[in-house]
């Protein structure tokens, strides 16, 4: 299930969009402007953020400039009836990730969607292996630079833990501590988090 918000000023779209990716157990938040979405986004994490270029006020490319600006990174779709090509490139080259023009089927939606959760799946687990390859290697610095590539893939309970392990090979126990207790924040039962907190605790 992945935590996805869909912002499009049509009441109809927001809802089509909603009812077909809630129908296959993801999690829907809709918002009709490009300003309510900015602070949707400053204060929740979200896996997919599905987008219409053309919204009252700030506009749809105008949206993924200040997500830029401000280091909100969140994977994109485009969805939208624009037919000058101009916009959508505009979007590509400001992050949006993929495009899809109105009117769609669901099974169109559907298959965007799964492409981009599945295509930052893959990157986040990439890394998650070369993080414990170097640090099976000893390379340490190597081992944190890749270690914060997770997190503006993904800053979830796992992307936590795995930066704690990396403290821990560092010698920074209180860091390692932190993370541990933030990726239990995230998720209380993340089996590693428990497991290794306890060894913290322990002591």
């Amino acid at each position: 299930m992945a935590n996805i918000l869909v912002v499009d000023d049509e009441r109809n779209v927001r809802n089509l969009i909603k009812k077909i990716l809630e129908e296959n157990d993801h999690s829907v938040t809709t918002i009709a402007t490009g300003e309510e979405a900015l602070v949707e986004l400053r204060k929740s994490k979200f896996d997919l953020l599905v987008l219409d270029l053309k919204l009252p006020g700030m506009s749809g490319t105008e949206l993924l400039k200040r997500m830029r600006q401000e280091g909100i990174d969140v994977p994109t779709l485009i969805v939208s009836a624009v037919t000058n090509a101009a916009p959508i490139v505009e979007a590509m080259k400001q992050g949006a990730a993929d495009y899809l023009s109105k009117p769609f089927s669901a099974q169109d939606l559907l298959k965007k969607v799964e492409e981009l959760l599945n295509r930052e799946q893959l990157g986040f687990e990439r890394l998650a292996r070369l993080v414990e390859e170097k640090l099976e290697q000893g390379k340490l610095t190597t081992a944190e630079k890749i270690a914060r590539e997770l997190f503006s893939i993904r800053p979830d309970a796992e992307a936590h833990v795995i930066y704690a392990m990396v403290m821990e090979k560092l010698g920074n126990k209180t860091l390692a501590h932190k993370y541990l207790k933030a990726a239990l924040a995230l998720d209380p039962d993340h089996k590693k988090a428990l497991k290794e907190i306890a060894k913290y605790e322990e002591n």
